[in-house]
């Protein structure tokens, strides 16, 4: 049974909510499309607060029915719902646990940064955020899929294949590039998406920056372990994470097609000192840790996406656009 047949169906016909009643006239409360947390009085304008409750059926912002835990992890949880005014639609409801203020920070900022995105069929579409209570909630639209490292354990990619992928993930990345100045900086498996219908969505903008507004970007990132995920950080994301640009992400998608052709990370070790020192020493990975899964001309591509120094690797996205489209002729 698939994640969307799991959920709680709701007949449309049945989807107004009961918010209760005016405490002053008696008359029923409705949502203040204002004010994401509270209730109001058509009659009096009484406003109440909501507590915000987070459980199958409970109303969150006022707009959104939750549905059904979606998936839970170590930042935070991710919910089915749908907007009151259609239960035919379903959403994705991201919440941040209980955390500190740099985390909040983080979330609040992937909430901005993806709103500011005009709407890119191969970026995860922010539908709404808003914050209650300190707390920060992002209403995504839901996609039906798997991401790269779940579909890795089901199928073999070949060259032809990553370098598909590949050249879908760095026009994502060069759309947010020139149109935003916006580097996402933590390109992995994990954060790349294929649909049913195996089209890309690029995932998860928390540790993104925009180079356009630094002084914020910078203030927040000062915590160096959550500055991406190592096996697939850039060498400067460890050392000079400041001025970091897009040719960062360009040997983040770099490592990321070395884990689908040969099913590991570029760089690994039991410890993160022994991760840094592996990318540190070892960047690019030699040709024959590849284990004969793709052509020379295709480990020369990594190897120039995962080049030590940045000024060495492609010096824009229509570089590595072009060298791609040469090795998928």
């Amino acid at each position: 049974m698939s994640d969307l047949d799991k959920t709680i169906l709701i007949d449309p016909a049945n989807c107004k909510a009961d918010f209760g009643k005016c405490p002053v006239c008696g008359q029923a409360l409705e949502p203040d499309w204002d004010q994401p947390d509270a209730l109001r009085c058509p009659a009096c304008r009484y406003v109440k607060k909501q507590e915000i409750v987070i459980a199958p059926g409970h109303i969150i912002g006022s707009k959104y029915r939750v549905l059904s835990l979606f998936n839970s992890g170590g930042c935070g949880n991710l919910y089915m719902c749908h907007p009151l005014t259609d239960a035919s639609v379903r959403y994705v409801l991201k919440v941040l646990k209980k955390s500190n203020n740099v985390s909040q920070k983080r979330f609040r900022r992937e909430a901005t940064l993806l709103a500011s995105i005009e709407h890119n069929e191969r970026i995860a579409k922010i539908v709404d955020y808003w914050e209650s209570h300190n707390d920060t909630f992002i209403v995504m639209e839901y996609i039906k899929g798997k991401n790269l490292s779940q579909l890795k354990q089901e199928y073999t990619f070949d060259e032809e294949v990553t370098l598909k992928i590949a050249k879908e993930a760095a026009i994502a990345l060069q759309y947010i590039w020139e149109n935003y100045s916006i580097i996402h900086r933590d390109i992995k498996p994990e954060n790349i998406m294929l649909d049913e219908s195996f089209h890309l969505k690029l995932l998860d903008f928390g540790l993104s920056k925009q180079c356009s507004n630094s002084s914020m970007s910078d203030m927040i990132t000062m915590d160096r372990s959550c500055l991406g995920t190592p096996g697939y950080m850039s060498p400067e994301q460890f050392k000079d994470f400041k001025n970091a640009d897009f040719r960062t992400d360009i040997f983040s998608l770099g490592a990321t097609m070395f884990f689908l052709l040969t099913g590991q990370k570029p760089f690994r070790g039991t410890t993160l000192e022994d991760i840094y020192q592996e990318t540190m020493n070892n960047a690019p990975p030699p040709p024959e840790k590849f284990n004969g899964t793709c052509s020379p001309e295709c480990i020369r591509l990594i190897s120039k996406m995962m080049q030590f120094d940045p000024a060495s690797r492609h010096s824009s996205y229509g570089e590595l656009l072009d060298e791609i489209d040469m090795l998928r002729k």
